[in-house]
Formats: C-alpha cells, structure tokens, sequence
C-alpha cells in the first residue's frame, strides 16, 4: 500500500480535492497526463473523504496494492488482447473479402491482386 501526504483544496459531496507533490512514482506512470497539475511539483487529486476533512487539513491518501494491480493488467492486458484480437481475425477477413471480390468484382484486379498474393503466400521459418 501506498500513501501520500496533501492538504484538502475543496470539499464536495463525499469527495475531497487534495493538493500533494508529485512523487518520484509519477514520472514513469502512464496517466501523469491525465492528472490535474499546478506548476511542476505539485497535483491535485479527487479522493474519497471519508475521513470527514474540512478545507485545509492536512490528510493522507492511500492507494491499495490490490487497486494498483488492477489499474496495472487494465493497462497492459488491453493493448495485448487487441493484438491477439487483430491478428486472429486478420485470415476470417482477408478471406471473407478475396470471396467477396470472386463473387462481385467490387475491388479493383490491383486490389485483388494485392489481397490474393497475401493470402497465398507460404509463411518461411528462418
């Protein structure tokens, strides 16, 4: 588990809007753009106030490790199946329109050429 320290900027309906510095964390993480920043060192944060804290207090924000592996895998486990996603369903689609140019000759013969070649040629193992 993580934690940070920040002063409360605003206070709204269960949520608290925390100043904190940022954290050496920060430069390697994949959303630093998405958060709110005031100047270089500092960023604001919208947590849940269930400490019941008034407008300049002093709190502590803590991040579970369960919290940060989730946020982890959403990152990297998203790009990974779109790959696998593509590259299974490349063959289904490059069939589907060389049958599609046989039938109806909606491609131009350069196109067809292109996509036919494609799909007869031999994977070689190097």
């Amino acid at each position: 588990m993580s934690a940070e320290r920040g002063i409360v900027e605003k206070v709204e309906a269960g949520w608290a809007w925390v100043k904190t510095k940022r954290s050496s964390a920060c430069s390697s993480c994949a959303s630093r753009s998405h958060c709110l920043t005031q100047g270089s060192d500092q960023m604001v944060v919208k947590a849940r106030n269930t400490a019941q804290a008034k407008k300049g207090d002093e709190v502590e924000l803590y991040l579970s490790t369960k919290t940060k592996l989730k946020s982890t895998a959403i990152v990297y486990l998203i790009p990974v199946f779109g790959i696998f996603v593509g590259a299974f369903s490349a063959n289904p689609l490059m069939r589907y329109l060389a049958n599609r140019m046989d039938s109806k000759q909606a491609l131009t013969p350069l196109v067809k050429r292109v996509v036919m070649s494609a799909r007869s040629t031999p994977i070689k193992r190097i």
